[in-house]
């Protein structure tokens, strides 16, 4: 009797399972990782888009740069509290893609990102006509910046300054496609902003 009970005592863990099965994530934390791998995913797929299609359209010397409109609307969305971890993430991974002028971009983008996220939460309200105005304020200061660094590295000449003010306003003009995608991404799991 005693032997049979001491064999009794001793259970070991049952062998296999899945590992999503041992992995235990709850319902708000797989609404998060989905939300984070769609805004991923618009932003690989503009810049698929960007690097394959939009780079062979040539308006004045200049063409579209939609990576940086995707960034720029995905902080505004999320807010600067949990969009600056994405900003300086995707800014970076566009950077070490090859699509951004050169690292100093790196620097701008987040810096400016930033910025106009944290500008926009203070002092204007959530919608569609203010993210247009940030994005394209962001998007104009950025293209300068890259500008005045290609000129002083001896990069590029003052004539091409018109060319990244079209640059500028080309890219804005996909804000009105990416905007509704990136705010159906924003709604999963709930609002960020609590007015």
């Amino acid at each position: 009797m005693i032997r049979m009970a001491k064999r009794n005592e001793f259970k070991p863990d049952k062998m296999g399972g899945s590992f999503l099965g041992k992995l235990y994530l709850t319902k708000n934390q797989r609404k998060t990782i989905l939300k984070w791998s769609l805004y991923a995913l618009v932003l690989l797929i503009v810049s698929l888009l960007q690097d394959v299609v939009l780079c062979k359209l040539d308006i004045l010397g200049a063409t579209t740069d939609l990576v940086p409109v995707g960034i720029t609307l995905v902080c505004l969305l999320e807010g600067a509290q949990r969009g600056c971890i994405f900003t300086a993430i995707a800014s970076a991974l566009f950077v070490f893609s090859g699509g951004a002028p050169g690292m100093y971009s790196m620097v701008f983008l987040t810096f400016l990102v930033i910025l106009i996220s944290i500008f926009r939460q203070a002092y204007l309200q959530k919608g569609f006509g203010t993210a247009l105005l940030c994005v394209s304020v962001c998007l104009l200061l950025y293209e300068m910046a890259n500008f005045a660094m290609g000129l002083f590295l001896g990069l590029t000449s003052g004539r091409y300054f018109a060319a990244s003010v079209v640059t500028a306003v080309l890219s804005v003009v996909s804000v009105p496609v990416l905007y509704p995608i990136c705010l159906s991404i924003e709604s999963i799991g709930g609002e960020t902003w609590k007015e």
